[in-house]
């Protein structure tokens, strides 16, 4: 793994992280100001998985995964930007959730691409379980 490799997958994680803490905050009904925030550092956080996905594909690293992962990032965006308006008042609860687990499984997905350029770039088989030839 190289260091564009290294610094893209730690933007990931940083910002994958600080999107979950201020998630909390706004659930407890704190720092509600600052969902613009949490909007740019999701947009951030979906370009730099995007990037990091690219680059496992280019890497040699499997462009299944790949595409899976440039396909899912779409949804933490997408999400986030309609949830207000999906099943409002009590329930609303589900969305939020569900906006939580879109993001987690992209946060998961970087650490999957993550592993597999690495084992790519030390000619170890990009998939997990495969055998070399």
């Amino acid at each position: 793994m190289n260091a564009m490799d290294r610094i893209t997958q730690l933007i990931v994680r940083i910002t994958g992280v600080f999107q979950i803490l201020l998630g909390i905050s706004f659930w407890t009904g704190h720092a509600l100001s600052l969902i613009s925030l949490h909007m740019a550092v999701g947009a951030l956080f979906v370009v730099s998985l995007w990037i990091l996905a690219v680059r496992a594909g280019l890497s040699g690293a499997g462009w299944g995964l790949a595409g899976t992962t440039i396909a899912w990032g779409a949804g933490p965006i997408a999400f986030g930007m309609v949830q207000t308006q999906i099943l409002p008042g009590a329930q609303h609860w589900v969305i939020r959730v569900l906006h939580l687990l879109v993001g987690m499984v992209a946060m998961g997905l970087a650490a999957r691409l993550g592993l597999r350029i690495q084992r790519s770039r030390i000619g170890r088989p990009a998939v997990l379980g495969a055998r070399p030839a």
